[in-house]
């Protein structure tokens, strides 16, 4: 049996590596918490958390601040003939979910508001998002699908959203004494069942694909969508249900990822159909918890930290009391 007492500068290196510890510990229970991890492959990752408030579809909610927003480059979308576009080179987007609704709002910048389709030279400003179908058994092709893998797609437009314009407001100089009639008969695309025609139908239509020349309508239309145009730029909030309404409608669950992509169609540059700019597929991940930035998400750092500092300190404690009492060894 012996005693031995351990000198100061042991004592000190022994707390100065327990700190340490205590770091380490915390800068990783942080990485935990908002599902980061460093050493992963730079693959862009759009992440909605849990929002305390419900924004609705209003761009400018304050719900919207402590989102955590991704920048997402944009191209001219290739292909076997090309069709142009390209012209909007970024979007900017945020997610968030709340009461198993999900929720994603697209920002880019536009220096013109298209919104009137009246003249048959003029297109509309639109936005989509893109995402695997639930039925789909690997990842789709991009451009719309493959036979295996269906894509379901978000569309929003602006000119459906402002719906129809009396051609006297389009053309200023022109006069019009009366129309003949209202009724459907005589606006045949209406007529013909074109949803674009029909804007009490909404201004976000949700599509299927399953590969080129089979785009269509879904049979049930359960995305909600609304854009505001301000200083330049097109902010767009789509909202809907975790849950599709069918096998080729993608679908969500706290915890779960898949992908997407987004596409934007320039009005005045004459995007339409394949002219338009689009993105490859990024990933959206959808956590439990608050976004990073919320108070809620702020206390449980707080906590997580003073947690671990509390038992570090304890046991950094301990072995200082042993260290200046002496400790036998036997």
């Amino acid at each position: 049996m012996f005693t031995t007492n351990i000198a100061p500068r042991f004592r000190s290196a022994r707390l100065r590596t327990i700190g340490a510890v205590a770091a380490v510990l915390v800068a990783a229970g942080a990485l935990q918490l908002f599902d980061a991890n460093p050493a992963a492959s730079q693959t862009l990752r759009l992440t909605a958390y849990s929002a305390s408030d419900d924004p609705g579809l209003d761009p400018a909610h304050k719900a919207w601040k402590n989102a955590v927003a991704v920048q997402v480059p944009l191209s001219s979308q290739a292909g076997a003939y090309v069709s142009g576009g390209g012209s909007i080179p970024m979007v900017t987007a945020k997610a968030l979910h709340v009461d198993n609704r999900l929720l994603i709002r697209v920002e880019w910048a536009d220096a013109t508001r298209d919104e009137s389709t009246t003249r048959v030279q003029d297109f509309a400003d639109a936005v989509a998002l893109e995402f695997p179908a639930r039925a789909a058994t690997s990842v789709p092709a991009i451009c719309m699908g493959q036979a295996d893998a269906g894509v379901n797609i978000w569309h929003w437009r602006a000119d459906s959203q402002a719906g129809f314009k009396e051609p006297a407001q389009v053309y200023a100089g022109s006069i019009v004494d009366m129309y003949p009639s209202r009724d459907t008969l005589f606006f045949t695309a209406r007529a013909a069942g074109n949803p674009y025609s029909n804007p009490e139908a909404g201004p976000v239509q949700t599509l299927v694909s399953q590969t080129f020349g089979t785009l269509t309508a879904a049979t049930v239309q359960d995305v909600q969508g609304s854009g505001v145009y301000k200083d330049g730029t097109w902010a767009v909030v789509f909202e809907r249900a975790y849950t599709g309404a069918d096998g080729n409608q993608a679908s969500f669950s706290d915890g779960a990822r898949t992908d997407m992509a987004f596409a934007v169609w320039n009005g005045s540059e004459g995007d339409r159909n394949g002219k338009k700019s689009v993105s490859q597929f990024v990933q959206l991940s959808i956590m439990g918890g608050d976004a990073p930035g919320s108070d809620g998400a702020n206390r449980m750092t707080v906590l997580i930290a003073v947690a671990l500092l509390v038992g570090l300190s304890g046991l950094g404690v301990t072995l200082a009391t042993v260290g200046t009492r002496g400790g036998k060894v036997r």
